[in-house]
């Protein structure tokens, strides 16, 4: 049923049309980092889902392109999408795939001004 209420909610929700309109007023609340287990270490391919003060989240890939979202959960779906998992929580058969252990592993340091913008809302 929620889902559904989403769903309608985002045919009469009203677009978001700019970088800064998404982020005005906002603070981040929360920064995590993914990983694509579809990688080899020592190449990682990260992503990054950071959550802000009104429950709207931002998912991206490299730190050029960001997309917008309604919340935390259609980020995460986003992600996850592209083969992408939570690194906080990679599991033994995913740190085998990648080829290294968590520990040997840190996420990138990157911009938080992005030079393209997307949003998306509901994913």
């Amino acid at each position: 049923m929620a889902t559904l209420i989403n769903n309608m909610m985002s045919l009469v929700r009203p677009g978001i049309d700019s970088k800064a309109e998404f982020y005005a007023g906002k603070t981040v609340t929360e920064v995590e980092w993914w990983i694509s287990y579809a990688c080899h270490y020592p190449e990682l391919y990260w992503g990054r889902l950071r959550v802000f003060s009104d429950g709207t989240a931002d998912a991206a890939f490299d730190e050029a392109n960001v997309y917008g979202f309604d919340d935390r959960k259609f980020a995460g779906y986003f992600l996850g999408e592209d083969e992408y998992t939570p690194f906080a929580t990679l599991s033994s058969e995913d740190q085998q795939l990648i080829g290294a252990k968590a520990s040997q592993m840190s996420p990138p340091t990157w911009n938080d001004t992005a030079t393209h913008f997307e949003y998306l809302g509901t994913y």
